[in-house]
This record gives C-alpha cells, structure tokens and sequence, in this order.
C-alpha cells in the first residue's frame, strides 16, 4: 500500500470559496459572520486580505487580515474541526505575517477568547504578548476578548522566530525566504 502525500497548499481565498468558509465557521465559532460579510470583504474592503489553505479539493481553513498603516489586524483564522491539531493554524497564521511583511506592516494585533487555550497558545508560540481586555467583547456569551499584540515584526528577535517556524512547515504556495 502506497500513501500518497496531500498537496496543502495556501491560497487566496476567491468568491466560490465563500461557501465553504461559512461551513466551516458555523462549525467552529459560536457566532459566525453574518452571510454576506466575506462577499463584502473580498468586493470592497480594499486594506482586507483574506487566504484559504486547501487541502487537494478541500478547504480545511481560513485567515484575514485588514491592514491599518503599519499594523495588520488578525480579523480571523479557523481550522474544519476535523483538522485541527494537525499544523494548520500555524501554516494559516505563517501565510498572514508573511502577507504583513509583504504589506510593510510593523505589528501585528488580534483579540481571542480567554477560553481558547489553543488559540492563545499558537499566537504566544508566534510571539504574541497579551497587552489588555476587551469586556463583554464576544456578544453569544458576553466573554471578554484578550487583546495580543506581536513585538515589531521587523525587530530581529521576531525574525529569527517566524524563521524556525516556517521551517518546520510544508506548505505549498508559503514563500520561503524570510523577509531581510
């Protein structure tokens, strides 16, 4: 028996795509975009930039991005529930903060639920630092959000960081070279 290797591979999310996100949304998030919320980032939020990483046919998630002078804020990433676990989110969150360097952004910001763990570990392990709370943010559950801030991504120390871990990533489609 041969196993053959999946391609995974990062790409621009595209209009087709929509349905699929909203699937994957309405599955891992309490309280997904409303319907038409990524037709109106794609079509006319000009400082948004939305990705899809697929898996063979399969997308298996999803990150944004809106970039605000020179910081990116982290407006979303998900992983299918069946893939979670399995590098994805770090491949997502590599493919955004590339993008930030592409964009000449110098940090990157995100709010999170203190509840999940998982998240809030991928963005410290990214080099995120919580920095303040938002009370009541999330509005099914009345949670606060976590407010994380990454240190300059221009600074050495985030480099060399963001350097180790695209090593360990294989995924087509994720520039390779580390921004000077």
């Amino acid at each position: 028996m041969m196993q053959l290797k999946s391609r995974v591979l990062v790409d621009a999310m595209r209009e087709d795509d929509i349905p699929q996100v909203q699937a994957i949304e309405r599955e891992i998030f309490p309280t997904p975009w409303p319907r038409n919320a990524y037709y109106r980032e794609l079509h006319h939020n000009r400082s948004a930039y939305y990705l899809v990483l697929r898996r063979d046919e399969d997308i298996v998630g999803y990150a944004g991005l809106w970039k605000m002078s020179d910081e990116a804020h982290i407006t979303t990433v998900g992983v299918r529930a069946s893939q979670q676990g399995k590098g994805y989110g770090h491949a997502l969150m590599a493919a955004l903060i590339q993008r930030a360097y592409q964009l000449g952004s110098r940090w990157l910001t995100l709010e999170v639920r203190p509840s999940n763990e998982v998240a809030v570990r991928l963005y410290e392990k990214f080099g995120f630092k919580v920095i303040g709370r938002r009370r009541g943010y999330y509005t099914d559950n009345n949670e606060d959000a976590i407010v994380m801030w990454s240190d300059s991504i221009q600074s050495p120390t985030f480099k060399k960081r963001f350097k180790d871990i695209m090593q360990t990533l294989e995924i087509e489609g994720l520039d390779s070279s580390t921004p000077q």
